[in-house]
């Protein structure tokens, strides 16, 4: 609500500005001569506005003066009315950035913008066919069809394929690791944690359960134990961008901007520039 009008009253305060500092110019220019005229374009109407109201009673510009008065203080008297009001806007737009992007932090949090993104399904090793399952279904294709976007279109029913999956084949950490998703995706995080649990345990260089792992603990906004899982993954995967990426994340929820830049940088230099290219249009990486 806030966003839409700031967004439409600043447009029209600054348009309404405009005009009535190009008429009092107009008059610089006729009643103070060109000298005058030329300041004022010089010090972008700076010194039109201080001449305007020197010669408001000579030349009948008290009502144009006023107005030009009143839309340039009304946007400085809104920063305290709206201050906090558009903190919470801007920082409300976040989705997190290690998983679904429909997953918003609550609101008075500091947070970034940056869509959400980033859990994994298993990547370099595909969840394995069960072929003993019931009626010789596959399950895990069945689950894998499923996920979409970088999350399931049916998390609950992902879920249901993967217990059967893991069913037939109990050893499987990938099934473990995408049944935790389907748990992220359901926000049931302390399930979702003991399949990653389980993945781990099964597998213990499993770097992707591990980056998952962390995007669950974020979620529940545990940071520290989120960066001690993205720096697991990264032990063992240096090139993992994702886990950078999302450590980077954290690291910015943590208020360490110089190491939350840093893992942006070398999350980009692996292929992945969205929080480099955030954290820069922000100002706060270079």
């Amino acid at each position: 609500m806030t966003e839409m009008i700031l967004g439409f009253l600043m447009p029209v305060l600054s348009f309404i500005g405009f005009i009535v500092s190009i008429i009092v110019l107009i008059k610089q220019f006729k009643h103070g001569g060109a000298l005058q005229g030329i300041l004022g374009i010089i010090t972008c109407t700076f010194w039109t506005f201080i001449w305007g109201w020197i010669k408001h009673k000579n030349l009948a510009l008290t009502k144009l003066m006023a107005i030009w008065t009143a839309v340039t203080v009304i946007p400085l008297l809104m920063i305290p009315i709206f201050g906090v009001a558009m903190f919470n806007e801007f920082y409300k737009m976040v989705g997190e950035m290690s998983g679904n992007p429909e997953l918003v932090m609550k609101q008075n949090q500091k947070k970034p913008v940056i869509p959400a993104r980033n859990s994994d399904q298993a990547r370099s090793t595909l969840p394995r066919r069960n072929t003993n399952s019931v009626n010789n279904r596959d399950w895990n294709a069945a689950a894998m069809a499923l996920w979409q976007d970088g999350q399931y279109s049916d998390p609950n029913k992902a879920k249901t394929y993967w217990d059967r999956a893991i069913a037939a084949n109990s050893s499987a950490a990938e099934a473990y690791n995408n049944r935790g998703l389907a748990f992220y995706n359901m926000e049931q995080h302390q399930q979702a944690i003991a399949d990653f649990n389980q993945a781990i345990q099964i597998n213990p260089e499993y770097a992707e359960a591990y980056n998952n792992r962390g995007n669950a603990y974020y979620a529940q906004q545990q940071y520290r134990q989120a960066e001690a899982q993205y720096t697991e993954s990264l032990r063992l995967n240096p090139q993992y961008a994702k886990a950078h990426l999302n450590r980077g994340l954290t690291y910015f929820q943590m208020q360490r901007p110089a190491d939350s830049c840093k893992d942006f940088k070398q999350a980009c230099d692996l292929g992945d520039c969205e929080g480099l290219q955030w954290a820069m249009q922000e100002g706060f990486c270079k």
